[in-house]
């Protein structure tokens, strides 16, 4: 089941709408052959992997004239930029079950309530 979490982010002066749709997962998944090559990049590359496929999912279902590259990307954003806004956290929550991600998330609150 697909969630589909949306978040806005603004390029070049326009902004984009983000999600994890099955058109993103298949366009990554394709230029890759298989997701698991795609999990087995690094963390910026498939950021900026799944970020370009979003972006261009969001533009082609508002016909812009614009294609986005994972390499345009990298020149554009810094990882500190890719890591704010979250895109693989928005993947893995787009495949998991249905609130899988939320136990793991409290966790993590719980731990940096607790100082350490």
């Amino acid at each position: 089941m697909i969630r589909l979490e949306e978040k806005q982010i603004e390029l070049d002066g326009k902004r984009y709408t983000l999600r994890c749709n099955m058109a993103v997962l298949e366009e990554v998944e394709e230029a890759h052959g298989d997701m698991e090559a795609v999990m087995a990049l690094t963390v910026r590359q498939s950021s900026v992997e799944f970020l370009a496929a979003m972006l261009n999912d969001d533009a082609q279902q508002r016909g812009l004239d614009v294609v986005w590259t994972p390499e345009a990307l990298k020149r554009k954003l810094s990882y500190a930029m890719l890591k704010e806004l979250d895109i693989m956290g928005m993947v893995f929550r787009a495949i998991s079950p249905a609130g899988a991600a939320e136990p793991q998330r409290e966790a993590e609150a719980a731990h940096e309530d607790s100082g350490n």
